[in-house]
């Protein structure tokens, strides 16, 4: 009898200890996971002292339609070529295209580039993963529209970017649009990260981060959906992705492409993650991105 009870006894510390461990587990996991979304959202600040010496560029302040400040450089050139808006890609800031500026300008493109909300000197609390990067992406798109009201205007995006700019198209509308490795849905985009780190457990854990967005950023993540969005971009499209990008695979990008209007265009850069096409592959990402444009920007 001694025996039987002492076999049950440790039976149920067993049990407890499991299920402690167990909870602690859940708590440790609940913890990392509002430590990532905290992380994700928040803003990221840069101080842009002074633009490339070697480009003739313009320092300008725009305001967006909630009264927060857009920095940017603008750089105007030949009067016979159209003019492209560029869009950095999530935690970076206008520096990073500074390439794509370069080579623009040298083929005769008037340029205009940006730090969206939240990112670099612009304003802006949180970042929200183009929903309301979209606002700085209007009043990008409103100063082009007005200080070369004789071009026709190209948006080149990158990651963030490009959703911000698909979320602006209903108020503000390009004449053709390089979306390069934008996500299709905000689901999709955290089960990809996720399961870089945690394989399968990372499908499971997406919907916590998801549970998060309409308390932490006031909306619900269902508008986070650039597949959802694409078709309001009534002009020329290329949707560029990276063959080995994880983030964004190319089954995300072909939704995307597969939902926008005609007549579009979809590259596949062999070799390519989830990166700076331009720096990974100068010369095709020139050659593509020229002739794309010389064609649409007629």
């Amino acid at each position: 009898m001694k025996s039987g009870l002492g076999t049950v006894g440790v039976l149920e510390m067993r049990v407890q200890t499991a299920a402690t461990l167990f909870l602690l587990c859940l708590i440790v996991v609940a913890v990392g996971l509002f430590y990532l979304g905290s992380q994700a959202t928040k803003r990221l600040d840069a101080t842009v002292i002074a633009p490339p010496a070697d480009l003739p560029v313009r320092e300008i302040t725009l305001v967006d339609a909630n009264q927060r400040g857009v920095k940017g450089w603008a750089i105007d050139v030949h009067p016979n070529r159209g003019a492209v808006l560029l869009l950095h890609g999530i935690r970076s800031d206008r520096r990073s295209l500074v390439e794509r500026a370069r080579f623009l300008s040298r083929a005769g493109y008037a340029v205009l580039m940006i730090d969206l909300a939240a990112h670099g000197e612009s304003d802006g609390e949180k970042i929200t993963f183009g929903y309301q990067e979209a606002d700085s992406v209007v009043a990008a798109t409103t100063y082009a529209r007005q200080a070369w009201p004789d071009k026709k205007l190209a948006v080149i995006g990158q990651s963030l970017g490009g959703a911000a700019a698909i979320f602006a198209a209903q108020r503000a509308k390009a004449d053709a649009y390089v979306l390069e490795a934008v996500y299709s849905t905000l689901r999709e985009a955290l089960e990809n990260r996720l399961a870089i780190r945690l394989d399968r457990a990372g499908h499971y854990m997406a919907p916590l981060l998801l549970w998060q967005v309409s308390w932490r950023l006031g909306f619900e993540p269902d508008a986070l959906s650039p597949s959802g969005k694409i078709q309001q971009l009534e002009a020329p499209v290329l949707i560029v992705t990276g063959e080995n990008d994880r983030r964004t695979t190319i089954a995300n990008a072909k939704t995307l492409f597969a939902n926008a209007r005609e007549p579009k265009t979809f590259w596949t850069v062999p070799g390519a993650r989830h990166q700076d096409f331009h720096l990974f592959d100068p010369a095709e990402y020139e050659q593509r991105i020229l002739t794309f444009l010389s064609f649409n920007l007629k």
